[in-house]
């Protein structure tokens, strides 16, 4: 019979130092990194390159991503021609630059041009419209004075006009007088993206104003009791037609010029002579059976030639105004003074008169189509800022009044003050400049839908005035262009 002994007890051993020693830790990281290194030395640089390739990617790259993107929103269209991209939230400055604020700038393409100056005279300067860095600048010659300078984008290019300015009190500057200076300036045509002079030639006259037809410039000049109006070739400079007709210009303060170009007619009408053109001709249109020379001529952007008369009743002066396309008889004739809005996005299908003293100055809305009456506003508000989306605002005796399109009814009512300006909408807000009531100049917006105040910031300092160039907001003083954003 076989006996079971008893298992030996567990017993704690304690190991040496060296056998613990003798046990490899696993490589970390850094070792086996080195490691792979030292037995692929090619796979190991192409890897470093590649790396250092991301990174300058990222470092280089995501500035340019993120300046291709502001571009992208600052040259983007806003919902309708003459609206601004968005007054959901107050602009803030995004740059300021330094420019001759006598002239407006304008925006071309992604170039904002404007006038600056420097020790060295006057000169034409391109802007990058993201960051207002200087691209390029031309030099204006002392001769002839460059005081007038009207720039205008044609068909990719620039054209520049520059010259003197009309002398301020020349009493021989009459019919058949022809001593001294007849004020000859200079056309320049301008690439715009980089400032190359692409064509230089003499215009003769005082140049008092440009418009553009087609692909050509034309331009309205006086000289020795003589108004001509030239359509020119830009590329060259040639003259396609010129039409002249004497005028009683004396100073430049009763010379003023209004030129503009539009549906295959030119106007140029200013102190005692209005010109109705053909623009392919240069031919003068007949007026119509019954107009006179006192009527009041406008041609609107739109190519409609509005002719005005004003007749004085027993309550006061009244005005007619026949609406044509300059070529026949009018097609509409509606009470009051047109009154073109500022802005319109064209969903009303509205025209807009403002009446005479008859009616205290309202606004009465003519259907476009039958030109039938439709209302006749309460409010004495004669300027139309703004037709869009439903609404028809109104500014006078300091305010803005916002009615519905369809009835002419009052929806709402903001008081500004007396020093109400100029009014820019998104489609949604209409923003306004006004002076608070210590004087600060300040930019207002309003909501377009029931008039509720959204925002109000002080203007820039050193500017004085709020202007659109494309679809967003700037600012300009004298001597400086700020960019709203």
């Amino acid at each position: 019979m076989a006996t079971t002994g008893l298992k030996a007890p567990m017993q704690r051993v304690r190991l040496d130092e060296d056998e613990r020693a003798s046990v490899a830790d696993p490589p970390s990281g850094p070792q086996r990194l080195r490691g792979w290194v030292a037995r692929r030395p090619g796979r190991a640089a192409a890897a470093v390159v590649a790396t250092v390739v991301v990174l300058a990617t990222v470092v280089v790259g995501a500035p340019r991503w993120a300046a291709d993107q502001e571009r992208a929103a600052v040259l983007g269209a806003a919902a309708f021609p003459g609206a601004v991209r968005s007054l959901a939230d107050p602009p803030g400055v995004r740059w300021t630059t330094a420019v001759d604020g006598s002239v407006v700038p304008l925006l071309v393409g992604d170039v904002i041009v404007a006038v600056g100056a420097t020790t060295a005279g006057r000169q034409i300067v391109g802007l990058d419209v993201v960051d207002g860095q200087q691209r390029w600048s031309v030099s204006l010659a002392d001769h002839p004075a460059p005081e007038n300078v009207l720039c205008r984008p044609l068909e990719g290019h620039l054209a520049c006009v520059v010259g003197p300015a009309p002398p301020s009190d020349r009493r021989v500057l009459v019919p058949g007088d022809t001593n001294g200076d007849d004020g000859t300036a200079v056309l320049l045509v301008l690439d715009p993206v980089d400032g190359t002079v692409l064509h230089r030639s003499d215009i003769g006259g005082w140049v008092v104003a440009t418009a553009q037809a087609g692909s050509d410039l034309v331009v309205a000049t006086y000289a020795w009791g003589m108004l001509t109006v030239r359509r020119l070739d830009p590329a060259t400079g040639a003259v396609r037609w010129q039409t002249q007709r004497w005028s009683t210009f004396q100073s430049a303060s009763n010379g003023r010029v209004s030129l503009v170009a539009a549906a295959g007619l030119v106007l140029a009408a200013g102190n005692d002579v209005t010109l109705v053109l053909d623009a392919a001709s240069g031919e003068r249109l007949p007026r119509p059976a019954g107009a006179t020379v006192e009527d009041q001529t406008r041609l609107l952007e739109d190519g409609t030639l509005v002719r005005t008369r004003y007749r004085l009743r027993d309550a006061g002066v009244d005005a007619i105004s026949q609406l044509s396309t300059g070529r026949g008889e009018p097609w509409a004739s509606v009470r009051g003074v047109l009154v073109a809005p500022t802005v319109s996005d064209g969903s009303s299908g509205l025209v807009f008169a403002a009446g005479g003293l008859t009616s205290g100055g309202r606004v009465r809305a003519y259907d476009r189509g039958t030109a039938e009456q439709v209302w006749l506003a309460s409010a004495p508000a004669p300027e139309v800022v703004v037709d869009a989306a439903g609404r028809v605002v109104l500014r006078g005796g300091g305010a803005l009044v916002g009615l519905d399109a369809a009835t002419g009814k009052e929806a709402w009512t903001h008081a500004f003050g007396p020093s109400i300006g100029r009014a820019f909408t998104d489609g949604r807000r209409v923003a306004v400049e006004h002076d608070t009531s210590d004087g600060t100049p300040v930019l207002s917006a309003v909501a377009l839908d029931d008039g509720a105040a959204a925002w109000e910031v002080p203007v820039p300092a050193g500017t004085t005035r709020v202007v659109r160039l494309g679809s967003h907001l700037y600012a300009l003083g004298d001597d400086a262009l700020v960019a709203l954003r």
